[in-house]
């Protein structure tokens, strides 16, 4: 690689991130390297003061900075996506406007660690967790002594445990983005499933982001969980699709689970059509997706959904 040429693209996306902005960006223009980055900052025509900060950075950093401002608010989806499609490096970083890194060496260390191993496709660290006022709370992400996943491990995780500020990849995904990753609710799954396709994925237990977690929106209405709860069975059945059974025997188990749990658990909120239709659709992704039908079972799921009173007055006897 040449000495002018970009190695890393750091993506930076920007919406109402005043408070924390600037730290942001004081922790990427810290790293210490010995190779050329740019800083892609994609800010989505904030209503609070973000679009100054950044503005003083670009012109104070011409030269590594390169906003995209976008003049009105398209979303978080199409702003992602317009700010890779940016991104001229050899390897991209991610760090969302109000996260930040905590080390001068993370670039290095972590491009240092693909370029000598081009089997694995992502690298991602440990990484702190901070409310607000930058306090620390307890993480959200695994603690364990892995290293080394593939996309299994993705499928079987209960949560996201990938910091998405600690992450650097290759820069090989393609523009447009696949539909899967485009029209994903959770565009860090749709991520991390497209590069355990690519390779494998390495995990360096050193803490070298901060995540932040906001009060508002922490906790949702039965809705939400609900839309949610369906948005995560769609972007599963489709990363499925655009794989093209490459990854069966690790989707068609987990998708069948996930139609089970709909069926029975995400239907009970839900009254008259809105829950038959739910009824009918996650039916037929347990018969889709059922390596065999076990009639005892089917049976058992019916009776709850439609007739619960046999099996309360089967229990009472």
């Amino acid at each position: 690689m040449k000495a002018d040429e970009i190695m890393v693209s750091v993506c930076v996306l920007v919406y109402n991130h005043e408070k924390f902005i600037t730290q942001a960006l004081e922790g990427i223009l810290a790293q210490e390297c010995n190779f050329r980055y740019e800083v892609i900052i994609g800010e989505d025509c904030s209503t609070d003061g973000s679009r100054k900060i950044v503005e003083k950075f670009a012109a104070r950093y011409p030269e590594i900075i390169k906003p995209i401002l976008q003049q009105q608010n398209v979303g978080a989806r199409i702003n992602c996506a317009q700010s890779l499609a940016a991104c001229t490096g050899k390897y991209i970083a991610m760090c969302e406007g109000d996260d930040y890194w905590m080390v001068s060496n993370k670039l290095q260390m972590q491009v240092d660690f693909l370029e000598a191993n081009p089997d694995y496709s992502l690298c991602f660290t440990d990484a702190i967790v901070v409310d607000e006022n930058g306090s620390e709370i307890p993480t959200l992400f695994r603690t364990d002594d892995e290293t080394v996943f593939g996309m299994k491990d993705i499928l079987d995780a209960d949560i996201v445990f990938i910091p998405t500020a600690s992450m650097v990849f290759p820069n090989i995904l393609p523009n447009p983005l696949p539909k899967f990753m485009a029209e994903a609710m959770s565009g860090d799954i749709a991520m991390h499933f497209f590069f355990a396709d690519k390779g494998k994925i390495k995990k360096l237990n050193t803490k070298t982001s901060a995540y932040r977690v906001h009060s508002g929106g922490i906790t949702k209405s039965a809705y939400q969980l609900e839309h949610a709860f369906n948005a995560q069975f769609g972007l599963y059945e489709a990363a499925h699709q655009y794989f093209n059974d490459k990854h069966a025997t690790l989707f068609r188990p987990q998708l069948f689970k996930m139609s089970k749990t709909r069926l029975i658990y995400g239907t009970k909120s839900l009254m008259g059509m809105k829950r038959q239709k739910q009824i009918l659709k996650y039916i037929r992704k347990y018969f889709k997706y059922a390596d065999s039908i076990n009639l005892k079972e089917v049976f058992y799921y019916l009776t709850i959904l439609y007739f619960p009173f046999l099996l309360r007055k089967s229990k009472s006897k």
